[in-house]
């Protein structure tokens, strides 16, 4: 395998063809001998040897160190000159041109092979320079595209933080002056409706206490009763959900209110036979007894119309130390959720006799307490509502 390709470029032919024997005896591989300038020049930048042996005065055309300024306009190959001419002008016309050599024939054979040696071995290590700086240059490029990209995806993120903070804040406002209008109205309803409600129930209670009905006028009588009931359940809800009132903060027992809530149910829950297991453990947090407890009861309640019969309802309580929330998980295995992307919805129910706001009021409590309550998993046998409440030991 040859060291390297080399172009010659001399008018006498028969010292050409002494230094092509030599050089491709010493496995130098000679690409083309060429007596003319112009040709030199063309074939010089064709082939793009990896050295040029020059000749300075070529007959009947441009000289060689014209040749070796236009090809150093094109192309970076190294040229040494071999010319019998020694005089100072022609050496500073050749400086111009930044040879890697200039020799004086006659040449010996060993000064001209070292020469080439020292020649081509400086354009490795200027070639490994300029790739070394390349290198440089592409890596800090790569490196300064890398911070560019890492800023731009982090100012895009902070965007789409901002635009999501705005989607919601609007949301909010939305929300807030749905309230409003719902507040105005529920105060008007709650003067309007509650009186006469309340003297159709008393009225109700006196028939049914002092006239003998027959069991089918009994049962009339029963319904009526239980329709006031209903309309005044759905008059308090509606003023719970529209007028948030301030929390009123106390110490207590979570797993002594859970307690409580399941003996406040527990014919139901013996009714249909559900297995309710209390899991919490002894641990005191700091809030709304009374908003937290309707937050429970509406949740278990919500469990015990899911669930057919033979069930099971498991709260469960542990503190997640990283974010310093308490997570209080209700688990049925009833039925699951349907349509649950609209669940905490505003009067949505799925139920013949809900109202469609316990939910949404239980969803604002825990707000208020600066939580977050959510539905993590639902399924046909296993449904998951999680509350996290913030906790401090």
């Amino acid at each position: 395998m040859s060291k390297a390709d080399i172009l010659i470029v001399e008018d006498d032919i028969l010292t050409a063809s002494v230094i092509r024997k030599y050089l491709e005896k010493n496995n130098y591989n000679v690409t083309y001998i060429i007596e003319d300038g112009e040709t030199a020049v063309e074939k010089a930048l064709s082939t793009k040897p990896d050295l040029i042996l020059m000749d300075i005065f070529l007959k009947d055309s441009i000289d060689g160190i014209e040749v070796a300024q236009r090809i150093k306009r094109k192309v970076d190959i190294p040229v040494i000159f071999l010319t019998a001419d020694s005089s100072k002008d022609t050496i500073q016309r050749a400086k111009i041109t930044e040879p890697f050599g200039y020799l004086v024939k006659p040449v010996d054979s060993s000064v001209l092979i070292t020469n080439i040696d020292l020649t081509l071995q400086k354009q490795i290590s200027y070639n490994k320079k300029i790739l070394d700086t390349l290198q440089k240059a592409n890596d800090e490029l790569e490196r300064r595209v890398k911070i560019r990209t890492e800023e731009l995806f982090k100012a895009n993120e902070v965007l789409k933080s901002e635009m999501e903070q705005r989607k919601q804040a609007e949301e909010e406002l939305r929300k807030a002056d749905r309230l409003a209008t719902i507040g105005k109205m529920s105060a008007v309803l709650a003067h309007e409706i509650r009186n006469p409600l309340n003297s159709i129930r008393i009225n109700a209670d006196i028939l049914n206490e002092t006239v003998v009905f027959t069991e089918n006028q009994k049962r009339r009588i029963r319904i009526i009763q239980k329709e006031v009931d209903r309309l005044n359940n759905l008059v308090k809800d509606v003023l719970m959900f529209s007028r948030q009132s301030g929390l009123i903060a106390i110490e207590f027992n979570l797993k002594n209110l859970i307690d409580g809530i399941h003996q406040q149910i527990v014919n139901v829950i013996e009714e249909k036979k559900i297995v309710f297991d209390n899991r919490i453990p002894d641990i005191k947090i700091k809030g709304d007894l009374e908003k937290l407890k309707q937050v429970f009861l509406n949740l278990i309640l919500n469990s015990v119309d899911a669930i057919f019969e033979d069930g099971t309802i498991t709260i469960t309580a542990n503190v997640d130390n990283e974010t310093n929330n308490l997570c209080i998980s209700v688990i049925d295995n009833g039925c699951g959720v349907a349509n649950s992307e609209k669940m905490f919805e505003p009067f949505y129910t799925s139920k013949n006799l809900g109202t469609g706001l316990g939910l949404s009021i239980s969803q604002n409590i825990i707000k208020q307490h600066n939580g977050e309550l959510k539905l993590f998993s639902s399924k046909p046998g296993e449904t998951i509502f999680h509350i996290l409440l913030p906790y401090n030991n």
